[in-house]
């Protein structure tokens, strides 16, 4: 299988030796060809920005990308025209296309699973892939976010186009969304994302991008009194959602469920489980420590727990920030973060 990377890159020469060195140290084993855009997007310079990108641009040079498109202020390209650009070069020379940002960080054994696992499922078209979306600091991620990322170019005539973000057009007319697809389980892998950091000088230059690309607007704000992101709570309420919890891995995390908690219910919500396994749960008020509850659950995949300590717990308690959850199998601790409320 030749697999096709294409990598979109601007600004972020904080980050690109950490996203490039496992793709490089498996380019040869797994017969990857990598093509990258380097440049401002076309939106962004019509707002008035100002490109940095040199820094960028010459770490990419030293990794002797395959085929690597540097854009300047007279070639400016849209994001669309900037993928298009790299999938004429892959799709009629590799089996599948995964798109990769300069943010999104996997290891070499989380490449290798999913390509394991790409292998064990031909019968699907096209793959999503689970992101943790760190906010705000480093330590800090939402979950619930997997785009589109990985295409096989063979399928319904072959790919036509990206029209939109990360979906593409095939040549047979159809939708992409309704072709084949599968999400590539937790277990086998779960990518670091630096989505949305409060130290990232593109994260304040995103918000108006997102705003005027994306219906409905961005999640996120920047709040000039305190020069920071904020969730945009008029975003949430809208929608009628609440504001995203917040977790923090303490020292030892699972793949093979998430935790999730609602304020409007005051629940606990256990779920996207991979495999059967029974589990013990405890629950601490992750400000003192004191242990809030304690319960045994027996988990199978496809069903969603939720653990409700009592009615009224926290819900008006004023000033309660989170909570820890520790998890153990067997008396050993598999699993253990802080939840933001």
């Amino acid at each position: 299988m030749k697999i096709g990377i294409l990598l979109s890159a601007y600004n972020s020469e904080e980050y690109i030796d950490e996203c490039l060195t496992p793709w490089f140290n498996l380019k040869e084993q797994y017969d990857i060809t990598i093509c990258c855009n380097s440049g401002m997007f076309k939106d962004y310079a019509d707002y008035g920005y100002v490109s940095k990108n040199k820094p960028t641009l010459q770490k990419l040079v030293n990794f002797d990308i395959d085929f690597l498109i540097s854009t300047g202020p007279k070639v400016r390209l849209d994001e669309i025209t900037s993928k298009n650009t790299l999938l004429r070069i892959l799709k009629n020379s590799c089996d599948v296309v995964w798109i990769l940002d300069s943010d999104e960080f996997y290891t070499e054994e989380e490449i290798t699973n999913i390509i394991n696992y790409l292998n064990r499922t031909p019968e699907y078209d096209w793959y999503s892939i689970n992101f943790k979306n760190h906010v705000f600091t480093k330590n800090l991620f939402l979950d619930g976010f997997s785009p589109p990322r990985i295409f096989r170019t063979n399928r319904n005539g072959g790919i036509n186009e990206f029209y939109f973000d990360n979906h593409i057009n095939y040549n047979d007319g159809e939708d992409f969304e309704k072709k084949n697809n599968n999400t590539i389980p937790r277990d086998v892998a779960w990518i670091r994302h630096y989505t949305w950091l409060n130290e990232d000088s593109r994260s304040k230059e995103k918000i108006r991008y997102h705003k005027e690309r994306f219906v409905g607007g961005c999640s996120f704000e920047w709040d000039e009194d305190s020069d920071s992101l904020k969730f945009s709570e008029s975003f949430y309420k809208s929608r009628n959602l609440e504001v995203p919890i917040l977790h923090e891995t303490i020292d030892w995390s699972s793949n093979n469920f998430t935790i999730d908690f609602s304020r409007n219910e005051n629940k606990f919500y256990i779920k996207n489980i991979t495999k059967p396994q029974s589990l013990d749960f405890r629950f601490f008020d992750g400000q003192t420590g004191n242990q809030i509850y304690e319960t045994n659950l027996n988990l199978l995949p496809e069903t969603i727990y939720f653990v409700w300590p009592t009615p009224t717990m926290f819900k008006d308690v004023d000033g309660f920030k989170k909570f820890r959850v520790e998890v153990t199998e067997n008396k050993k601790i598999i699993h253990n973060e802080f939840i933001h409320i």
